[in-house]
């Protein structure tokens, strides 16, 4: 998801990216405590049978899910926000507050858009400055990286034409 917002009066201008989120958490704890339900069901049945070990390893399974969608959740609330100023831009990324800061002077920043090797696949979209590069939108999909390209072109073009 990109929303972006330009306010001429400071001349500074803001792009907000944030992945997008197919399920939100309630309904990943909702999954994991079926799956928890089914599988103590079937290792309970087992263990009144005399088959006991299938019980822990059950458990273990369903510490196993809930665990990956805990991470694959937590990658998808990551966020970059990049600022736009006279001077500098900045990028911040990530997920309760900003773990990674790169600060680019505006002037001497370039936008680089690489299209992709395949028609499959999204153009990559990175900032270079002084031998740096910092890719930003690597999460997002190819109509979002769209929408950031046109949101770049305006809100850059905004900057130096005023």
């Amino acid at each position: 998801m990109v929303s972006a917002d330009y306010d001429p009066q400071t001349r500074t201008g803001r792009i907000v990216l944030q992945p997008n989120r197919s399920w939100n958490w309630r309904a990943n704890v909702v999954f994991v405590a079926g799956m928890a339900v089914i599988s103590l069901t079937i290792g309970i049945g087992f263990l009144f049978q005399g088959y006991w070990l299938v019980l822990p390893f059950g458990v273990l399974e369903t510490g196993f899910l809930a665990l990956c969608l805990y991470l694959c959740v937590r990658g998808t609330h990551v966020q970059e926000v990049l600022t736009f100023s006279d001077d500098e831009l900045r990028i911040e990324r990530g997920i309760r507050r900003p773990d990674q800061h790169h600060v680019f002077k505006r002037l001497f920043a370039r936008i680089f858009v690489r299209p992709a090797r395949h028609q499959w696949y999204a153009p990559r979209i990175a900032v270079r400055s002084h031998g740096r590069e910092v890719e930003i939108g690597s999460f997002l999909t190819h109509d979002d990286k769209r929408t950031l390209i046109d949101h770049l072109r305006r809100i850059v073009d905004a900057l130096e034409t005023a």
